[in-house]
């Protein structure tokens, strides 16, 4: 089983503070929505962020779109070997039905997002395929997984060889592999990922897009399962 954690993903409703700006105001008015019921995105919002902390950070759904699409549409969980948990910046915590099929166009994305933040699950509860849950750090949500092991991918991390190091961790009989992976553009984990993974490890110099470090370890860990 390999369970893969999109951590500190930049998903989040308009923060209060946003809520009165011009630009904001009228997409929200074009989305027939109140600005507080929207997502944060920096596609729309960046006039608005300028000065909001971290606010080249922040206001990224779409990496999680492009993530879920890579993950949930992946070998592996056509197999049946995949778990998926998305960790957002504010510590609420996504939950995804391996069956989920996240919708292609972005904006229908962003209409899910926000249809699960106002309701914390959808479609509803007989049929959960995305649910949400809040205050739950990081460290909580790998300790609930009692995987054998826990691999923080960085750029800062030991450089390995991906299918090698897979393949040491299959000798080793290490059944359940839970990866985390960041789920912001740029910096580092806020999260001290030393202390809650068991390796730190690196596929690539430059920082990588979650999607693409996503893809790396999907399909090499398919071929090792093979």
């Amino acid at each position: 089983m390999l369970t893969v954690v999109l951590a500190e993903a930049e998903v989040e409703l308009m923060p209060v503070e946003l809520c009165r700006h011009p630009a904001v105001i009228a997409h929200a008015r074009q989305r027939g929505k109140r600005p507080e019921q929207i997502l944060l995105d920096s596609n729309y919002h960046h006039a608005a962020m300028t000065t909001l902390p971290e606010g080249r950070r922040r206001g990224r759904p779409d990496i999680t779109h492009l993530f879920l699409l890579t993950a949930l549409e992946s070998i592996v969980n056509k197999q049946g070997q995949l778990r998926v948990i998305v960790h957002t910046r504010h510590d609420m915590v996504i939950t995804i039905n391996p069956e989920t099929r996240i919708m292609r166009n972005y904006e229908r994305f962003l209409g899910l997002m926000e249809q699960l933040f106002d309701k914390q699950v959808v479609p509803d509860k007989k049929h959960p395929l995305l649910s949400l849950q809040p205050h739950i750090a990081l460290k909580q949500i790998i300790d609930q997984q009692h995987a054998d092991v826990v691999i923080a991918l960085s750029k800062d991390g030991t450089s390995v060889v991906l299918q090698k190091y897979l393949k040491e961790l299959q000798k080793q009989k290490k059944h359940h592999i839970l990866c985390i992976i960041g789920g912001f553009p740029s910096g580092a984990f806020h999260a001290d990922v030393t202390s809650i993974a068991t390796d730190v490890i690196s596929l690539y110099p430059e920082m990588l897009p979650a999607w693409t470090v996503a893809s790396e370890l999907l399909v090499n860990y398919g071929n090792m399962c093979r």
